[in-house]
Parts: structure tokens; sequence; C-alpha cells
């Protein structure tokens, strides 16, 4: 892709049939025509989102964390292309930084690290006797 060439979102339905599995392209936009993408619960662990274009689309990805990658993807290629301001409003900002640590691809095994580093710590305060 060059920098002259219009960014586009496809959105593509999965089929299986059978044994084969078949990829459809249902929908696409331009990446210009973007006004915001909402996550609509920057506090739980949610696939659902939606893109506003000229209309607003409810989407739902395959997974939480799929759904984060997919709001990076697309500030990343705004960012490379577009340079414009890209509203991305309900999504946890620890999430969507590539700084974080948080923000690799094996992020649901990170939260459960997080969770179980909270947890052992709350853990080891409860056994701590009161003086």
């Amino acid at each position: 892709m060059t920098k002259s060439e219009e960014v586009e979102i496809c959105m593509v339905k999965h089929l299986r049939v059978d044994r084969e599995e078949k990829y459809e392209i249902v929908e696409k936009w331009f990446l210009k025509d973007l006004e915001m993408i909402d996550g609509k619960e920057a506090d739980t662990d949610n696939p659902y989102f939606d893109m506003h274009f000229h209309k607003v689309y409810n989407l739902e990805a395959y997974s939480c964390a799929s759904k984060y990658t997919f709001a990076r993807t697309l500030n990343k290629l705004n960012e490379m292309y577009l340079k414009k301001d890209l509203k991305i409003v309900n999504f946890d900002e620890t999430y969507l930084n590539d700084d974080s640590i948080w923000s690799s691809n094996n992020r649901d095994c990170l939260v459960l690290m997080r969770i179980c580093f909270y947890a052992s710590n709350l853990l080891c305060l409860s056994l701590c006797p009161l003086s």
C-alpha cells in the first residue's frame, strides 16, 4: 500500500461449509470516512463496539482482545496514512498503547497474570496478623 492509495476497512463474514472455510466480504468502508470507534464499555470484557461513519454500525469482534487489536490497527493505519483526529472512545487506554506490556498478542494471558498478581497480594494482606 502506498500513501496515495485509500485505506479500506472490510467487514468479513466467516463461513464453514463442511470441512471448507470461506470468507466473504460483507461491507467496505474507507478509513478516511471513519469518525469514531466506540468500545461501548471500557471496564467490561466484551467484543462489542460501534464504528461511526455516515451511519453507526454495531459490530461484534471474535473476542475482546481482537476488538482491541482491531482498534490499535486502525489507529496505526490512521497515523501512517491520514494523520487525522480519529476518536477512539470507551477503550481502556492501557491496552491501546503499543508501549504497554499489556498490548502484546497474548493479552488474555497477561490480563490473567495481572489478576493473579493482585489476588496473591490480597491473599498475603489477608494473612498478615493485625496488631
